[in-house]
């Protein structure tokens, strides 16, 4: 494989810097910032670009660092360990204003705050690894393959999940179930400063060796996926709260969410999107969030908004559901809100036939967005639309869809939920013209 030196001038979405051959094709290499000058392997060449590996920092960027993490370059979850931090945020914000320039035909952004995150390091409170049974190993897939990267400690786990991961490692009856593994997943429960722990497998485990595992003491419940969507569990089935793990969130309130159920991974950037959201939706009286999931977004709200006539989620999830109902009961708000499962296209319809409209809606999709519900929200979203977001292009798209659909965007609030990755949390402030 040849090499060559380039020139790289931008970092583009998924963490790669751009440069371009002597012959002016573009090359994408992984580690490198702009304005360095490198010398690259060019390892697959493509009709239109190339992909290549970096061999050499001939001329490095002043923000260049030793990467800390002894897996980095070797595993695929993080891209960004070579630069100093507040670089990182640089470069996050000019890879959101290339994407809403290249897809929504936005050249100017109203940019209202960027959000650092408080924790650099040690701040995932779950964390999902591959399992290798034959060969022992418990970890991540390696960068662009299917391999897995034995790992003893993920430094962007919170610090107990990896204490639980180094007892795993060396405990009996976990090396007996490993040969039946796919995955394991540990969450970490803030308020009782235990850890949950989940495991996908392909033969049932007997019941006394899933006990057994709970001699570790930072574990507080077990649940084992084998087939359908629901665990098994808890084990113990004695396990406070059916085994839900416990948040403290805005303003006042203590969630309540089931192992296995999603959460935001940062707690502190989530209580910073939460207190953003408190401003911006101030003055609503109904709310509908479409993406309710266990009730992250609406029940700040619902708690919030004392004047506030109506509120209703909905999702798909119907664990996600009842965490949030669960939530509601603890936190003495029933009465206040509506939380149904179904689906937000199917919610969509039903609203408009009934002739419902709200002030406030919000969308929390996953990263594939919400293309297929926007056409409807102009007849029940009849002043604002929130719109959170974990994976800009997405979020570009969409939101270009709203723009033609009578709606202008009046800000976008980033949050950096992942540090050291390329991924960006955003929310798009939209409103309806008049």
């Amino acid at each position: 494989m040849k090499t060559e030196i380039v020139q790289i001038e931008k970092i583009i979405f998924g963490g790669h810097g751009l440069g371009r051959l002597p012959g002016g094709k573009v090359i994408l290499i992984p580690m490198v910032i702009p304005g360095e000058r490198v010398k690259a392997k060019v390892k697959t060449e493509y009709s239109d670009y190339a992909e290549g590996e970096l061999i050499e920092v001939l001329e490095p960027h002043p923000h260049r660092i030793n990467p800390p993490c002894p897996y980095f370059g070797l595993c695929g979850g993080c891209q960004f360990q070579h630069l100093a931090y507040p670089h990182q945020l640089v470069l996050k914000k000019e890879i959101l204003l290339d994407i809403f320039q290249r897809q929504a035909s936005l050249t100017e952004l109203p940019i209202i705050k960027f959000i650092p995150s408080p924790k650099t390091f040690y701040f995932r409170n779950r964390v999902r690894f591959h399992v290798e049974g034959e060969d022992m190993r418990i970890g991540f897939v390696k960068w662009k393959s299917h391999q897995v990267i034995k790992i003893e400690e993920c430094m962007l786990a919170h610090p107990q999940l990896n204490v639980v991961l180094k007892k795993l490692y060396h405990h009996p009856t976990l090396k007996v179930l490993l040969f039946y593994l796919k995955r394991i997943r540990l969450e970490y429960s803030p308020l009782e400063d235990l850890t949950a722990l989940l495991f996908w497998t392909l033969v049932k485990p007997r019941e006394e060796d899933v006990q057994t595992l709970l001699s570790i003491p930072e574990l507080k419940v077990i649940f084992y996926y084998l087939k359908g969507a629901r665990p098994f569990g808890p084990f113990p089935s004695s396990a406070p709260y059916g085994g839900r793990k416990l948040f403290s969130a805005l303003p006042n309130l203590t969630y309540y969410t089931s192992p296995g159920v999603f959460i935001q991974t940062n707690w502190d950037i989530n209580l910073e999107i939460q207190r953003t959201l408190f401003d911006l939706a101030k003055d609503a009286e109904r709310v509908l969030d479409l993406h309710v999931g266990m009730g992250n977004l609406l029940l700040p709200l619902v708690s919030a908004l004392t004047g506030g006539k109506e509120f209703l989620g909905v999702d798909t999830d119907p664990r996600a559901i009842e965490d949030a109902l669960y939530t509601t009961k603890k936190n003495q708000l029933n009465g206040r809100v509506d939380f149904r499962t179904m689906s937000s296209h199917a919610c969509l319809q039903e609203l408009i036939t009934q002739a419902r409209t709200y002030d406030l809606v919000i969308l929390d999709p996953p990263r594939g967005g919400c293309k297929e519900i926007l056409k409807y929200l102009p007849e029940v979203a009849k002043k604002k639309i929130l719109y959170l977001s974990c994976d800009p292009p997405t979020l570009a798209r969409d939101v270009k869809i709203l723009l033609n659909l009578g709606y202008e965007l009046q800000g976008l609030y980033l949050f950096d939920m992942f540090p050291q990755s390329y991924h960006l949390e955003v929310l798009a402030l939209l409103e309806k013209r008049a």
